[in-house]
């Protein structure tokens, strides 16, 4: 299950919560002071606010079953009491199901859940007499749902009176080793429940750094379309008035024509921050692709959103001048506000035309970008205007700059303080610790610990202290293994024979401990679900299997009181444990996976987006084996001629019908195996893993025709052609240096096209 969620989310940082929810919901999702706020929490994970209910069902009805049938079987050793007991159970079990379907969204249904699970250990304490120790699992039942699905800061209060109580109930029963057994079952229930925590913290983090970055722009960091579209879904679908602009950059195009596109990334990354200092907590700023960004006002009464276009305007300017003064340092800037009879189309749709007719003013006033390029290439100083940049891979540092400043100038508030807090542990911790490695080593220091002290105690008697001395001391070594191996990332494969070891150590022990063998035999139950939390589903169910038959055969054979309705329970409570992690984490990783897909993907055009383009260039240099001189990963680039005339002359939706049109044009010219991009705007990569110059060449042509067809369908008036130049990978280059270089060759061919136009109109 490990390597499955390290499969699923690659090597993407934790990141903040970036839900379905409009810009400022997620500032709460850590109180869970209602039911909002808890179902923020499931939804954080990919589950329905009705999970809590469906967990209730199953724990309380699995539990009262069991309990019932034993009674029935055995009523000698079931008290009378314990019957009624699990009657009652499985009637709550009922009610859940009431519950699931009536109380979903109340603030009180969560407690009320969970206390239903404590009413009924309580209860049980009382009236089960001798036999409460044989339901000493039975709290896992309650503490499953906090732990696993809401999380430490909910589930912290009702551990910290579950667990003692557990541990009371068994002080106050005579039997054997009564200390040695409180000790050791209240620890197996705090180890299970620091194991949920983890898995649920750890869980949580990977599903928010997917969620957050399928809705992020891989350059600027700021929303993208699918987050914009989404927001305006749940706006327009609560009947939320708001104010949206559309912004676009003049003469933007000239800035990657003349200079190149790591001066364009610099501009866009500065743009975008300026743009988010202007704007509330509870706004968006998104970038809907290329150089267009879109503003989404969510509360417009009382805000002056005509002086709010001209402090947008100045924020462009302000961006533009510390990056790239040189070209027309300006954008414009249209809004509409949102009407009754709106859908997102038409909302855009509208925000597009009052964009279009500011944009065809702001040219009536100071030409068009033809006459621009024209003044810049008639200017005799040319070299003065261009950024002190000498190589394209420091125009890529100051790009990498440009965004860590728009990340880290952003408003902090204390979500996003406490999430770079949170951040920062978590990165330490992978480089410095692996995961499952290190809760081997706790698992197993902690068990050692607490065996050898109990046994320097004599609190194992008849276990000789010696021998309980000897084999914990084998047990904390063999965690002592388990964190050298974590520190130095020894393949997991091994973890199963450290498994193998960590049980056998366990039950030598406890076969030595004879009747104070009983005491023990709860640690199986933590080795039997740790698996499930961290492991490939086959290992988690071997290990579960392994450790159940172990704790059954020394019940049975060991003559402990009770030891049938004791394995009975046990068994429901982990098998029961076990469903629920199961399906949880099947869920969750299901959610994990398709938000990474997500977050790959460019949401306008469908295609690669830049984050899975640099992804999938570090993965082909990293095991590319230079089998040839020839054959080699190699990039295509593609940039659209003259494409800012479509947003001209007609607007940004038919300019985005374009750009879809023309990825799938490209598409269909590659094979499946080779990546096509949208790097930015108009402008697109294909990824050939290993390649000839020969083969690109073979591939250029095709990709002409196919992009002036899919052009000239929609624009037939329109220049329809695009400039198409490859890259070859040398050995040395790193990924950045590779497409820093490819940045080079797009912005080298789309001069060579412009000349060559030139020419063919003199």
């Amino acid at each position: 299950m490990e390597e499955t969620v390290e499969t699923a989310v690659s090597q993407h940082a934790v990141g903040e919560s970036q839900g379905s929810a409009p810009a400022g919901d997620h500032q709460n999702v850590l109180r869970l002071e209602g039911a909002a706020d808890v179902n923020a929490e499931l939804a954080e994970i990919g589950l329905s606010n009705k999970s809590g209910w469906y967990a209730s069902i199953l724990l309380y009805g699995a539990g009262g079953i069991v309990t019932l049938l034993a009674g029935l079987l055995r009523p000698e050793i079931v008290p009378l009491g314990v019957r009624y007991l699990a009657c009652f159970a499985i009637l709550l079990s009922i009610l859940s199901a009431v519950g699931a379907r009536y109380l979903t969204n109340a603030d009180w249904a969560t407690h009320l859940r969970l206390f239903f699970g404590l009413a009924i250990f309580g209860i049980g304490a009382v009236v089960a007499g001798p036999l409460r120790t044989a339901f000493i699992m039975l709290p896992l039942f309650v503490l499953i749902t906090p732990t696993f699905l809401y999380g430490a800061r909910f589930a912290i209060p009702y551990v910290s009176v579950i667990t003692p109580l557990a541990v009371l109930v068994v002080l106050v029963t005579d039997q054997p080793a009564r200390i040695a057994h409180a000790v050791v079952s209240g620890g197996a229930l705090m180890m299970v429940v620091l194991s949920f925590m983890a898995a649920e913290h750890r869980t949580r983090s990977l599903a928010r750094s997917n969620r957050r970055l399928a809705y992020t722009d891989p350059l600027t960091d700021i929303a993208n379309t699918r987050r914009l579209r989404e927001t305006l879904a749940f706006a327009l679908g609560n009947g939320e008035r708001f104010a949206l602009y559309a912004i676009d950059l003049d003469n933007f195009k000239l800035v990657n024509d003349t200079f190149d596109h790591t001066t364009g990334d610099a501009v866009l990354c500065a743009v975008a921050e300026a743009l988010e200092s202007e704007v509330g907590a509870d706004d968006l700023v998104a970038r809907r692709g290329g150089d267009e960004f879109s503003v989404l006002i969510m509360h417009p009464a009382g805000v002056d959103l005509d002086r709010l276009s001209e402090r947008l305007g100045k924020a462009i300017e302000r961006g533009r001048m510390a990056t790239c003064p040189s070209i027309t340092p300006s954008g414009s800037v249209a809004y509409v506000l949102s009407e009754e009879s709106d859908s997102i189309s038409s909302v855009l749709q509208r925000a597009d035309d009052n964009l279009h007719a500011s944009k065809q003013a702001f040219h009536s006033e100071h030409g068009d970008r033809e006459a621009m390029r024209a003044k810049l290439e008639s200017e005799e100083n040319l070299a003065e205007i261009r950024p002190r940049v000498t190589s394209r891979e420091a125009a890529l540092r100051s790009v990498s700059a440009a965004v860590s400043r728009a990340y880290s100038r952003r408003r902090p508030g204390q979500l996003r303080q406490r999430m770079e807090k949170l951040t920062k542990r978590a990165n330490d911790w992978a480089r410095g610790l692996d995961f499952v490695w290190g809760y081997v080593a706790a698992t197993c220091i902690s068990i050692g610990l607490f065996w050898f002290l109990l046994s320097a105690a004599g609190a194992l008697s008849p276990l000789p202290p010696a021998v309980g001395m000897g084999f914990s001391a084998v047990l904390i070594a063999i965690g002592g293994f388990a964190l050298h191996a974590a520190k130095a990332r020894v393949n997991k494969r091994w973890i199963d024979a450290v498994f193998i070891a960590m049980i056998a150590s366990v039950s030598v022990i406890i076969a030595f401990a004879g009747s104070a063998g009983a005491a023990l035999i709860d640690v199986y139950v933590v080795f039997a679900l740790y698996g499930f939390y961290f492991l490939r589903p086959r290992q988690a169910l071997a290990g579960m299997l392994i450790c159940c038959g172990l704790f059954v055969g020394f019940a049975l054979t060991g003559g402990y009181p009770y030891a049938g309705i004791r394995s009975a329970v046990t068994l429901a409570v982990v098998l029961v444990a076990a469903a629920i992690v199961v399906k949880v984490r099947s869920v969750t990783l299901r959610f994990v996976r398709t938000n990474r897909e997500l977050s790959e993907v460019d949401a306008l055009t469908g295609v690669a987006n830049l984050r899975a383009l640099r992804l999938r260039v570090d993965d082909v240099l990293d095991k590319h084996s230079g089998e040839s001189a020839a054959a080699r990963p190699m990039l295509m680039t593609v940039d659209l001629d003259r494409f800012k005339q479509v947003n001209d002359r007609y607007n940004h939706t038919t300019g985005d019908q374009v750009l879809g049109a023309v990825a799938r044009a490209i598409s269909e010219c590659v094979r499946i195996d080779e990546m096509v991009a949208r790097r930015g705007g108009d402008e697109f990569f294909v990824l050939f893993d290993s390649s000839t110059p020969e083969h690109l060449e073979s591939v250029i042509p095709r990709v002409h025709k196919a992009v002036a067809h899919a052009r000239e369908r929609i624009c037939p008036d329109l220049t329809p052609t695009a400039s198409v130049g490859y890259l070859a990978w040398e050995p040395g280059q790193n990924a950045d240096q590779f497409l820093a270089a490819a940045d080079g060759i797009m912005h080298d061919e789309k001069i060579d096209t412009r000349s060559r136009d030139y020419e063919q109109v003199a």
